[in-house]
C-alpha cells in the first residue's frame, strides 16, 4: 500500500516534493527560463488571448494550428498530475481553463492548457509510481551533471595554476605574460593543436636567432641603449650621417661621416642621422633624407 503524505512518498523509500513546487522563486525563475529559451518556448502566457503562439508553434512543428493546440502541457509525457504530486501542490491546482501538474522536463509547475517546443506525447502521469520513477531518473541525471560539473571545474582550476611544460614555453614566447594570448596559447598547447614537437630548450635558441636577425633598431632595449651607441669612426664617434655612407674599396666596410658638421663644413644634402652604418641600410629608410621640404623652401 502506498502511504502519501504532504511533501513526502513512501514508495520502498521518502521522496521529497520537488523543490520547485515548496520554492516559489525557484519555480518562477525555471517557469521565466523555459518561456525565454528559443528550443522550449512556454507560452502562450494569457492562454485566452494567444496572439501568434500557436501559429508559430505550428510552423516550428510544421503541423496546422488546429493539431498545435491539441499537443498541450495536459497530454505531455512529463506532466505529472499524481495524487503524491496533488499533496506537493500548494492551493489549488484546477481552474476554469484547466489544472496544475509539474513538469519533470523543466521543473517548474505548469499549465495544462500551455505547451512548448519540448512536448512529446505519452502523458500525462497519473499514477504515483511512475511520478516516483521520474523523480528518482532526474535525481541520478542531477547528480551525474554535478559530478561532471565538479569534474571540469577541477580539472580547470588544475591547469590554469599548472606549471607545466606549455606554461614554461608561452612564458619564453610571450613579450607580455600573463596574456589572454598566451593563455589561449597555452589551452591550445595542451589540446596537442600547437608546439607539439617543440623542446623548452629549442625556444632559447629560437629567441636567440630572432635577436640576431632583427633589426639594428630593435637590438636595444631602450632609448637610454640606443643613444649610447657610436657608429662614427675616429675618437670623436657618435651618431652618423646616412647621406654620406660610401664602401671602403679596401675593407669593404661602408663607412659614414659623423652626423655633427664642422665649422664651414658644406654636404650636399641636409644630414640624416643614425647611430650605426648598419642603421641606415634598414627597410623604410626614405627617399627623402635630407630633402629641405617644400615649406622650408618657400
Amino acid at each position: 500500500m502506498i502511504v502519501i503524505t504532504i511533501g513526502e512518498l513512501s514508495i520502498g523509500k521518502k521522496l521529497k516534493c520537488p523543490a520547485a513546487t515548496q520554492d516559489l522563486e525557484l519555480n518562477t525563475k525555471n517557469r521565466d527560463a523555459a518561456i525565454k529559451a528559443n528550443h522550449i518556448q512556454y507560452g502562450p502566457l494569457n492562454v485566452d488571448e494567444p496572439g501568434d503562439y500557436w501559429k508559430d508553434i505550428a510552423e516550428h512543428w510544421g503541423t496546422t494550428e488546429e493539431a498545435a493546440k491539441k499537443s498541450l502541457c495536459g497530454n505531455c509525457v512529463a506532466f505529472d498530475i499524481s495524487p503524491r504530486m496533488d499533496e506537493c501542490m500548494p492551493g489549488e491546482t484546477s481552474d476554469d481553463d484547466g489544472r496544475l501538474g509539474y513538469c519533470w522536463m523543466h521543473h517548474f509547475k505548469c499549465h495544462s492548457a500551455r505547451s512548448c517546443r519540448t512536448w512529446a506525447k505519452g502523458g500525462p502521469i497519473e499514477d504515483d509510481d511512475i511520478s516516483a520513477d521520474w523523480q528518482e531518473r532526474n535525481k541520478k541525471s542531477l547528480e551525474e551533471r554535478k559530478k561532471r560539473r565538479k569534474k571540469r571545474k577541477s580539472k580547470r582550476k588544475k591547469s590554469k595554476g599548472k606549471k607545466d611544460r606549455c606554461y614554461r614555453i608561452a612564458k619564453r614566447k610571450y613579450d607580455v605574460f600573463p596574456s589572454a594570448y598566451a593563455s589561449g596559447a597555452i589551452v591550445k598547447c595542451r589540446q596537442g593543436k600547437i608546439w607539439k614537437n617543440l623542446k623548452e630548450e629549442d625556444t632559447t635558441i629560437e629567441e636567440a636567432k630572432k635577436k640576431k636577425a632583427g633589426t639594428e633598431s630593435s637590438k636595444e632595449s631602450s632609448l637610454r641603449d640606443w643613444f649610447k651607441r657610436k657608429g662614427a669612426p675616429g675618437k670623436k664617434g657618435g651618431w652618423v650621417d646616412c647621406n654620406t655612407c660610401r664602401k671602403d674599396k679596401k675593407s669593404g666596410r661602408t663607412k659614414c661621416k659623423p652626423c655633427g658638421r664642422q665649422k664651414g663644413e658644406k654636404r650636399a644634402k641636409y644630414p640624416a642621422c643614425r647611430p650605426t652604418p648598419a642603421a641606415c641600410k634598414e627597410r623604410g629608410r626614405s627617399k627623402t633624407w635630407g630633402k629641405k621640404s617644400a615649406k622650408g623652401k618657400k
